[in-house]
């Protein structure tokens, strides 16, 4: 086989795979909308909803630049809610998604990457890269890691 020859067969396969795991069907659009469901239950401070979109055991990290400087938390998902609750301030916000890849495996395990903009008052707050790790539970979609950059102000 020529090299060209070759070389078009392994971009088709790779197109193929790539096609094939991005493109959209009932469980994409179900992962987005428990993605997106999330944020807003987030967003809109409804803490108490947010226990049952979490699978057992869930974590999330959070890689955050502030002033130059970047750290890294884990937490579980019930430290984080803990933490939620515990701001007593808090206001309310929206996270806009844009640039949203979804890929489920087997119909059970899927993996969201999107690119987001907090916004609060009508000012971008923040941005950065949202990474989502959902499985199904008896049916349901839930988050078994989340995982994003924070980075002050906008993009």
């Amino acid at each position: 086989m020529s090299r060209g020859v070759a070389a078009l067969a392994l971009a088709a396969t790779l197109g193929a795979g790539l096609a094939h795991a991005q493109t959209p069907g009932p469980d994409a659009a179900d992962v987005r909308h428990a993605v997106d469901q999330f944020l807003d239950t987030l967003g809109n401070r409804r803490l108490d909803m947010l226990p049952a979109m979490f699978a057992p055991k869930a974590t999330l990290t959070v890689v955050r630049q502030r002033e130059g400087t970047w750290t890294l938390t884990t937490q579980t998902a019930e430290e984080w809610l803990a933490g939620l609750k515990a701001q007593a301030a808090a206001t309310t916000f929206s996270e806009p998604l844009t640039g949203v890849m979804v890929h489920v495996e087997s119909g059970q395990l899927a993996h969201v990457r999107a690119d987001f903009t907090v916004v609060s008052d009508g000012q971008v707050r923040s941005h950065g890269v949202d990474y989502f790790t959902l499985v199904k539970d008896s049916g349901t979609w839930k988050l078994a890691h989340a995982a994003y950059t924070s980075i002050p102000g906008a993009p």
